[in-house]
């Protein structure tokens, strides 16, 4: 015979579940956790710069002082993190192209040390917005 405290506990968790669905479909939640145990700091983009999915990562917006598409500026919000001596790697999301992960402060991204530039490419080496990974080890 099932207890009724495991079913209310099914029925809450369905329930908050239904509401985080609600709220991810309607756009007002916030990026999602990234289950990254072994990051320091990840994120999950998309090609318009939205951010899917992060883990100590506070934002990510297109880069400053380039009209080139495919330049975007991933900010780290944990301040313990030095981006210089860090192993950063990249792979771009179902897609063909190239993509650069730059640790160092670089003039697209306002030469903030607590930021990755990133840079990407189509096939053909053109710069080209495209969905990415990118982590902090």
């Amino acid at each position: 015979m099932r207890s009724s405290a495991s079913r209310t506990s099914r029925v809450g968790a369905l329930t908050l579940g239904a509401v985080t669905s609600l709220a991810v479909l309607s756009g007002t939640a916030a990026a999602a956790g990234m289950d990254a145990p072994y990051a320091r700091a990840a994120a999950k983009v998309s090609g318009t710069a939205s951010l899917l999915g992060s883990k100590n990562v506070g934002s990510v917006t297109r880069g400053t002082g380039t009209s080139q598409a495919g330049v975007y500026c991933v900010k780290v919000s944990d301040s313990n993190i030095n981006l210089a001596s860090a192993a950063i790697v990249a792979t771009l999301n179902n897609s063909r192209g190239e993509i650069t992960a730059i640790g160092q402060p670089h003039g697209y991204c306002r030469n903030a040390t607590d930021t990755i530039t990133i840079v990407t490419s189509d096939s053909s080496g053109n710069s080209a917005d495209r969905p990415f990974t990118v982590a902090v080890l």
